[in-house]
């Protein structure tokens, strides 16, 4: 016999997507936001995929995260007898990333010399004031 709360925790364990949404940014530094059941889930984060595993865990969401991009288009150019075209295709979203949410909530991703990382989230010092000013802090919605 299953308890109300072990249905609960299993059928909350379910594959998960979300969106992608690059931003612009004063600094350089890339930022995304995650929209989640046509919601904002993360704003301005330079690690979407950990903190919107923190932010689906907080809600009691578990299993398999499923990132995609926005979608956009292609550009192709044309030339005519009459001159250049330009034809714009729209491209569907295309999958990015696939995480365990469980596991990427307890990461954060770091620039290397090489490329990208996972680390152990470690938290600042309460007193810390640069990490208050921090751009690529997140918000979670």
């Amino acid at each position: 016999m299953t308890s109300t709360r072990s249905t609960q925790i299993q059928s909350s364990r379910v594959l998960v997507t979300a969106r992608l949404h690059p931003l612009k940014s004063k600094n350089g530094k890339q930022l995304y936001s995650v929209i989640f059941r046509g919601k904002l889930l993360v704003e301005r984060s330079a690690d979407p995929e950990c903190d919107a595993a923190r932010a689906l865990l907080v809600q009691g969401i578990t299993g398999k995260l499923h990132l995609s991009d926005a979608g956009g288009f292609s550009v192709t150019k044309k030339r005519e007898p009459w001159g250049v075209r330009y034809l714009y295709t729209p491209r569907p979203p295309m999958l990015r990333t696939i995480i365990d949410i469980d596991k990427a909530a307890t990461l954060r991703s770091v620039e290397t010399g090489n490329a990208p990382r996972f680390r152990r989230n470690e938290t600042c010092a309460e007193g810390s004031e640069t990490a208050a000013k921090d751009e690529g802090d997140a918000q979670v919605a």
